[in-house]
């Protein structure tokens, strides 16, 4: 049977999707979650998945929002989830998406809402980047009229954002996604506790400091969607993608004026917006009414429309859903490359790749030889009892990952994680809070002018929680290089255990930037898999003497592929070496799965690959291929000469899952970037480099 969530297969004995956590009915096409039949996946986001379903007791259409599997056990989640439902009923009002009905019953949480057939804003904006004063005006008076019973009932969204305003073929303004809604008594606020919710672009700076939330919290968010609308730009943006610059901005930076930006735009409208980006809330209207009656003399509202003739909102949404586009109020400004990437492959005409684009990259890759595969991975010969009883004999001599590791993993597998949460675990280890700290402070991460950062919350909030995430690890994985178990390495591993740091830390950076374009792998996946997946290397370069190394970098250089030249020379294969370390220090399951299968593009097709591995296993192939187009080969280095192939049927993966702007040279760049900072985290490794032989840019792959 095939998960209708995500598309895994299983057999019809399986009861639970271990990929996206959905309920599985054994011999039925639809599952069934109680009286509601699931017809098809229409949307997912951090809390769960959403699907068109069918009440059976009434024979309507209902949407389903079922929580994801893996957040059901934490309470927290759980509680968050049923309150949604709980304020989400208690709004019975044209403008608010209506909640039916609370489905818990054998392990599954679901929430049944009114099923609204259109578009969100965020994607009518991607087809319609600019529009008129009446349609601004129409939206506007929908989203404050909705607003208005919410606040009524001392409810305040306190997310509101494009994504959340859905525009119904009816021509009807509906508010959804009240997850992260609060009374204003705080009375039945599981979020209280002073962790930062909400998205930042559009957070208002009461809530970034932990101030009051009131109504006014939400008319800043309306400030800043009506200066989207009026301009087609966000008042504020971060330069280098650091959540912390943004917060920032929010808090002290006065946006630049919209009048500027669009000089046609009505005075009044443009002094409406500054009142509603004031920082403080006592600054901004009183309420809703006081914004109503300002609009009022704008504009006479006017029902928005999309370009042709008959178009519904609906169908671009199903248009957006089925090119496999990240909609975007940005896109579509003068710059139609992604559009015409996605449209002429589906078309079946490939067009030229650009210079310096994710395409170009790959189309200069190496294409496999699939006809002579040098080790199939797929049944792999049996390692030497010998040689296993050696390699396991020196793994479980390397030290097991301390409870802090452990810790930071059960963190971030939270979504509502707060930058104060893993600082209080950071904090607990003076070594690794001082590290964070100096790397903070440090030019890769520091903002002109700004004073130097001294608390580990405010530390973690700049650098990310992604990167810190890298850096723990980098922090309590053992040094391989220096606790060699081999008397005759020489000073040279080092180097290249650095080396290898640099370029899973840039795998899995590179990895999360393109995954943010299809959402199809989640960033904490993304970063576990690149740091990890090549931590064989490591064990080898921990394990293996000296003549052992030099015979296996003589056989790669001399262009034998590296897992071959691995087998041969050693015996094993740094996939056996990281499979085994996994298992030592007690790794998801998931990761075990990458380190076996994230070589399979080079000599594999696409339909030998797990289907729960298959977006996964192609994102990170194509981080590589984009790393080794920026860097070139270092002499010396034992994986140095190491390439990337792929087979037939790995490109089409570049569109679908993966849904990456693969011709578009501003991603090509913003990996570029990427690299460029990273660089700054290894000052050791590259001026070593610069004095001796060997380039900085010693990268195996």
């Amino acid at each position: 049977m095939q998960c209708p969530g995500c598309g895994a297969w299983y057999a019809n004995t399986q009861k639970l999707c271990s990929a996206c956590g959905l309920f599985l009915t054994e011999g039925d096409e639809h599952p069934h979650l109680g009286g509601y039949r699931l017809i098809e996946k229409i949307g997912q986001g951090g809390m769960g998945i959403v699907f068109r379903a069918i009440d059976e007791s009434l024979d309507r259409e209902v949407a389903v929002k079922v929580l994801h599997q893996k957040l059901l056990d934490d309470p927290t989640h759980a509680e968050r989830f049923r309150r949604e439902a709980r304020l989400h009923s208690q709004m019975m009002h044209g403008n608010i998406v209506t909640v039916l009905d609370v489905y818990e019953e054998d392990g599954i949480l679901a929430l049944v809402m009114e099923l609204v057939r259109g578009c969100s804003l965020r994607e009518f904006l991607h087809e319609k980047p600019v529009l008129d004063w009446g349609e601004i005006a129409f939206i506007a008076k929908g989203v404050l009229s909705g607003l208005a019973a919410a606040h009524q009932l001392g409810i305040v969204h306190r997310d509101l954002k494009l994504s959340n305003i859905f525009l119904t073929d009816d021509h009807v303004i509906k508010i959804m996604d009240f997850g992260l809604a609060k009374l204003s008594d705080a009375k039945d606020d599981i979020t209280s506790s002073g962790a930062t919710v909400g998205t930042y672009y559009y957070m208002a700076p009461e809530q970034i400091i932990g101030g009051a939330i009131g109504p006014r919290t939400d008319l800043y968010s309306l400030g800043i969607i009506l200066y989207q609308l009026s301009t087609g730009h966000l008042p504020f943006k971060s330069t280098d993608g650091s959540e912390f610059e943004l917060m920032e901005k929010q808090i002290r930076s006065i946006p630049e004026r919209p009048e500027t930006l669009n000089p046609k735009m009505p005075k009044t409208l443009a002094e409406l917006i500054m009142q509603l980006l004031e920082k403080s809330p006592m600054d901004r209207p009183a309420d809703v009414e006081k914004v109503q009656s300002i609009l009022s003399t704008i504009a006479k509202p006017k029902q928005p429309s999309l370009p042709g003739k008959k178009r519904k909102f609906s169908d671009l949404h199903t248009t957006l859903t089925a090119q496999g586009r990240r909609a975007s109020p940005q896109a579509g400004r003068g710059k139609a490359s992604e559009t015409e990437t996605l449209g002429s492959f589906s078309s079946g005409t490939i067009e030229e790749p650009l210079p310096g684009t994710l395409l170009w990259a790959f189309k200069s890759s190496a294409q496999a030889d699939v006809e002579r595969v040098p080790l199939d991975l797929r049944s792999p010969p049996p390692i030497k009892g010998s040689t296993l009883a050696r390699l396991r004999l020196a793994i479980t001599a390397i030290p097991p990952l301390p409870n802090t590791w452990q810790e930071v993993q059960q963190l971030l597998n939270d979504p509502m994680a707060a930058p104060s949460d893993l600082a209080a675990i950071v904090e607990r280890d003076e070594v690794l809070a001082s590290h964070l700290l100096q790397l903070c402070n440090s030019p890769a991460f520091a903002m002109p002018g700004s004073k130097p950062v001294t608390h580990v919350a405010l530390a973690i909030t700049r650098l990310g929680m992604d990167t810190t995430h890298d850096l723990i690890l980098r922090h309590v994985v053992p040094d391989f290089a220096r606790s060699s178990a081999q008397p005759d390495r020489d000073s040279s591993g080092a180097l290249e255990a650095q080396r290898i740091w640099f370029h899973a830390m840039a795998i899995a950076n590179f990895a999360r930037l393109l995954g943010d374009y299809g959402q199809v792998v989640d960033r904490h996946s993304a970063s576990l898999f690149g740091m990890l997946h090549d931590i064989g290397k490591l064990v080898i370069m921990h394990v293996e003497p000296k003549d052992k190394l030099q015979e296996l970098r003589q056989a790669i250089s001399k262009g034998m592929p590296d897992l071959q030249a691995e087998w041969e020379s050693l015996g094993y294969t740094h996939i056996d070496a990281g499979m085994m370390l996994a298992l030592r220090w007690k790794l998801p399951r998931s990761v075990h799965r990458f380190i076996y299968f994230h070589h399979h593009p080079c000599w594999h097709t696409p339909d030998t690959w797990p289907m729960d591995m298959q977006s996964p296993i192609m994102l990170l192939h194509m981080a590589h291929i984009a790393l080794e187009s920026m860097l070139d080969p270092v002499e010396g280095d034992i994986w140095a000469k190491a390439k990337r192939t792929h087979v037939p049927g790995t490109e089409r993966m570049l569109y679908r899952p993966l849904q990456l702007p693969a011709n578009d040279p501003e991603v090509y760049d913003r990996l570029s970037h990427e690299l460029d900072r990273l660089k700054i985290l290894f000052p050791d490794a590259f001026r070593q480099a610069a004095a001796g032989a060997a380039s900085p840019a010693a990268l195996p792959t």
